[in-house]
């Protein structure tokens, strides 16, 4: 006796998907695709420090061309004074008050003699000294107003190829000059009497001992000036 046919058409069909499902239940997992390596990340870029630029002209300049124009200042500078190679110099100008009351002024000449020349201003002396010359730190002024003489300040100022020591005066005085030859040199000195500030000290020790007179003559009994102070 034969099945039915429909029968038979469902046992095929039915093996027919049992072969493909037993395969795939058979078969390994698919392993999934690697994932692409993560792309390193860019390296920030270093920042250039930050350069200081030099005041002057020379700004934004690399430093040969600032190291050229540094040394051109020197030498223009060198160029302004005059070369003492050769010369007298003065290597110590000074001032000082004396036992008298008076002052001095003085400056020293190494090298050689020279000649002096005296100039007279209002409220100044100037004494030329031809063909001398000084140094940076010998050219600065020397202040004296605090002290009891004329005088209030004293410097060496060159002029060409000549060296004047300028003495500035408070009130206009006699002075005195004079000429010291030394083995290494000369010395110039400068004499001054002493000074209208002490002459005008006194003149208050006067009135004060004219007041004190004054009281006492007041307080005399039976004078008029008692009755007339009462």
């Amino acid at each position: 006796m034969r099945p039915p046919r429909h029968l038979s058409l469902s046992l095929s069909l039915a093996l027919g998907l049992a072969s493909p499902l037993a395969l795939a239940q058979g078969a390994p997992a698919a392993q999934p695709a690697p994932k692409a390596a993560a792309a390193p990340a860019k390296a920030a870029a270093p920042q250039k420090p930050a350069v200081s630029q030099p005041r002057g002209g020379s700004a934004g300049a690399p430093p040969a061309a600032r190291q050229r124009h540094a040394r051109a200042r020197k030498s223009k500078k060198k160029e302004a004074q005059p070369s003492l190679a050769g010369r007298p110099v003065a290597t110590f100008p000074g001032f000082r008050m004396l036992p008298t009351g008076g002052s001095r002024v003085f400056v020293q000449i190494q090298g050689g003699k020279v000649d002096v020349a005296e100039s007279k201003a209002a409220g100044r002396l100037v004494y030329r000294l031809k063909g001398a010359g000084a140094i940076q730190t010998n050219r600065f002024p020397i202040v004296t107003s605090f002290f009891a003489t004329p005088v209030t300040q004293v410097q060496l100022v060159d002029q060409g190829n000549d060296l004047d020591m300028v003495i500035d005066l408070r009130t206009q005085t006699d002075a005195t000059y004079r000429v010291i030859e030394t083995d290494q040199g000369m010395v110039l000195q400068v004499d001054f009497p002493p000074s209208v500030p002490e002459q005008r000290s006194a003149a208050p020790a006067e009135v004060t001992r004219k007041r004190s007179d004054r009281r006492t003559i007041s307080q005399e009994p039976g004078s008029d000036a008692e009755s007339s102070d009462l």
